[in-house]
């Protein structure tokens, strides 16, 4: 037997490769395909938490450079994700039938990945960032009237809305992939196709964020009225 190399034993990849059914206990040829894209997707999460709680640890340092850089790397991560459900696409719904046999009820809603994405924005990521904006003795309608003199703390904002828009585009993209591999009408494990989208579209993971625009806007439209002026689209 060869004799591993030093990035084999580092990335363990005998173990990695190991993760996943042989070739002859496949149920169909499309199972390995489902099961590698699934297992990388939880790694992905796993490192989006490692992330998030840095970006946490930052924030408690005051170090809003350190939040930043470390609040692109969960979205190009998210991104990465989203990309890679393409791959899921080209799987026939009869191959997902058979693969289906052998997953039993388990269902994408009960990954440990996902559920720590949705819990952990409430759970640590918004008290460390409410804190960090007390402690700069600066509100969120401060920023966002004035962004451009409030650059990088801007910037962190929308960082925290890249990553609450890309998780509920995830939901949206893992639901069309439903749709599209057993239909729109089939019921799925969880339930209605339809109450599931208005459930997860609904949600805002950091909704003060969101709530601060219609703020903004609101004020605008009202001080353009009172100028006598047609707000638009906004009117």
């Amino acid at each position: 037997m060869a004799q591993l190399t030093d990035y084999e034993k580092y990335i363990r990849t005998e173990e990695l490769l190991g993760l996943q059914k042989p070739a002859d206990g496949l149920s169909c040829h499309d199972e390995l395909q489902f099961q590698v894209v699934h297992q990388a997707h939880e790694l992905y999460m796993k490192l989006i938490e490692h992330e998030l709680r840095f970006v946490c640890k930052s924030l408690d340092a005051n170090d809003t450079s350190r939040a930043i850089t470390n609040l692109r790397r969960v979205s190009t991560v998210q991104r990465v994700m989203l990309h890679s459900i393409d791959l899921l696409d080209s799987m026939a719904p009869t191959d997902y039938m058979t693969i289906r046999t052998v997953l039993g009820h388990g269902s994408g809603q009960e990954s440990p990945g996902f559920r720590t994405m949705v819990r952990l924005p409430g759970e640590i990521v918004w008290p460390a960032f409410a804190a960090f904006l007390e402690r700069s003795n600066i509100t969120l309608r401060q920023i966002y009237d004035t962004p451009h003199d409030h650059h990088q703390l801007y910037q962190l904002c929308e960082g925290l809305v890249d990553y609450d828009q890309l998780l509920q585009t995830w939901r949206s993209r893992h639901l069309m992939l439903v749709y599209r591999i057993i239909g729109p009408g089939t019921p799925s494990l969880k339930g209605k196709h339809s109450d599931l989208l208005a459930k997860g579209m609904v949600q805002r993971f950091f909704p003060k964020l969101w709530d601060v625009r219609d703020e903004v806007f609101g004020d605008w439209t009202a001080a353009q009225t009172a100028k006598g002026r047609n707000p638009g689209y906004h009117g």
